[in-house]
């Protein structure tokens, strides 16, 4: 994302409706990224697309999970802008209602095959193994309206 980038220029903008499209998972810090939506008006309604697999285009297909197979340490010493921020659905929902946005829906788009998941999980970090992660969920959409 463009450090120079100011969501607030929206402010006198009457703004009913954002639509994201694979650009959360990007977020560093998806609460700050959420807060500075704080001068939205009650009732505007987010859409987001999340990807919530891989993003390496040559092991995307085979191993959609592998971002989550590091512990936090590893995954943070090669990281670089823009890379997943791993987040799990939950996570985004817990951000979004402390930040004040209700009605929040977490639909998957596209699921992992029962088959692979039972498969890799033992090799997930730790982190991603309980149920309330949603390891089978590839991506998500992300209904929210502001409170």
């Amino acid at each position: 994302m463009d450090k120079e980038f100011d969501i607030s220029i929206f402010k006198e903008e009457d703004i009913d409706l954002i639509f994201s499209q694979a650009a959360f998972e990007h977020f560093d810090n998806i609460k700050k990224t959420i807060s500075q939506l704080k001068f939205l008006k009650s009732g505007t309604v987010l859409i987001a697309e999340v990807d919530l697999k891989t993003h390496t285009r040559w092991i995307r297909d085979l191993d959609p999970l592998n971002i989550y197979r590091y512990s936090d340490f590893i995954y943070n010493l090669f990281k670089f802008s823009g890379l997943p921020n791993r987040l799990r659905p939950f996570e985004y929902k817990e951000i979004f209602e402390k930040c004040g946005w209700t009605k929040i829906r977490i639909i998957p788009l596209t699921k992992l095959e029962e088959g692979y998941l039972l498969r890799v999980n033992k090799s997930l970090n730790k982190r991603f193994h309980d149920k309330i992660n949603q390891m089978d969920f590839l991506s998500i959409i992300i209904c929210a309206t502001k409170e």
